[in-house]
């Protein structure tokens, strides 16, 4: 989905001051539950295909959506982490398109009202200061089931065992203005979900996907907005922005259109790919879920859910540097990798009981 991404946007200009890059992701984070967000069928990542599936997930007449209460308190503690407002009453909606792994023909999400708006993300620059990136917000939905087209060279398989696991898709402002930047951001939200609990973050399984948006203005002529989807590494994330910068800047210096596009990115090519022209509004008809009620959040839960927090990465970093004398650099490597500060922290402490001198015998 092509999204609007709004407020006052952040730039930065080449040395001729021609070029401003604007960068927006949305990423798609799947919430750590041990089953799915409207349905009782278990999440799993090693199942075997189409062993994980409800009625509701199967799209079955009849069916009715019940929201687990684990997912949301998850997608709480993430606007919580990220500093969003969390809304007391939201809804949910019907986002009407047709995919073969999704039966339902639609899926159940936040457009108009999501759980949790505002909010920033730090990241670190080159020169040791922190960006502040700004998210527009954070919702609540269901993933689609998994298109599998490598066993069979004629025919293209669905897996179910995704569809209705709970998703939060966190969108953030344009405020990005190269790739690396952009990667950073990934990492630091990497760092921050597997920190609180609610997503392992793990890209390569695809429980943590990104859509990027770019836009280049050039010597004052701005060009529309492309979206690459379902980026699931960080290496391809920032390949696929480098490209596409490129191929705006060639269009524009050559007074071509940029057309609005939803594209892919290729691997082996290491080029973007058109998939579907953007310049009409897509209209997916959206409509209040009829099944489900507002989602009321008691503030008592909100208060209890911001109470469990624990060390986030930049209080961890902080206390890194002062502790234990690490670079800012060294500690954001360590809280980088799943694990690492719990690992780094036990070595130390062993450390100093080795080195600490035994009592002597009286």
């Amino acid at each position: 989905m092509l999204r609007s991404l709004v407020g006052s946007e952040m730039c930065i200009r080449d040395r001729a001051g021609a070029m401003l890059v604007r960068i927006g992701l949305e990423l798609h984070a799947q919430i750590l539950s041990t089953s799915k967000m409207f349905s009782h069928a278990a999440v799993s990542t090693s199942a075997a295909p189409n062993t994980c599936i409800a009625l509701l997930d199967a799209g079955l007449p009849g069916s009715l959506p019940v929201l687990n209460r684990r997912c949301v308190e998850q997608g709480v503690k993430t606007a919580l982490a990220l500093s969003a407002q969390v809304h007391t009453k939201s809804y949910f909606e019907r986002k009407h398109y047709f995919y073969a792994d999704m039966p339902l023909g639609f899926q159940i999400t936040q457009q108009a009202s999501p759980v949790a708006t505002g909010g920033s993300l730090g990241i670190p620059l080159k020169d040791g200061s922190i960006k502040q990136v700004r998210i527009n917000r954070l919702q609540l939905e269901q993933d689609s089931g998994k298109s599998v087209h490598d066993v069979s060279p004629e025919l293209s398989l669905v897996d179910l065992n995704r569809a209705g696991v709970g998703l939060m898709e966190i969108v953030s402002a344009p405020d990005m203005n190269s790739a690396e930047e952009a990667c950073s951001y990934v990492k630091a939200a990497q760092a921050l979900l597997r920190c609180i609990g609610t997503c392992d973050g793990n890209m390569e399984d695809g429980s943590l996907r990104c859509d990027v948006n770019v836009s280049v203005e050039l010597g004052g002529v701005q060009g529309n907005r492309c979206e690459i989807k379902n980026l699931n590494s960080i290496k391809s994330i920032g390949r696929a922005i480098d490209f596409e910068v490129k191929r705006h800047s060639q269009l524009i210096s050559k007074n071509q259109p940029v057309p609005q596009q939803t594209r892919r990115f290729d691997i082996a090519s290491g080029e973007t790919v058109a998939m579907r022209s953007k310049e009409n509004s897509v209209d997916y008809r959206f409509m209040p879920e009829p099944d489900l009620p507002p989602l009321i959040l008691d503030p008592k839960l909100i208060q209890d859910l911001a109470g469990s927090l624990p060390e986030l990465p930049h209080e961890s970093t902080d206390r890194l540097q002062a502790q234990h004398g690490l670079s800012r650099e060294a500690a954001v490597v360590l809280l980088g990798q799943q694990g690492g500060l719990v690992f780094f922290e036990a070595v130390v402490q062993g450390c100093l009981l080795y080195t600490s001198p035994s009592p002597r015998d009286s």
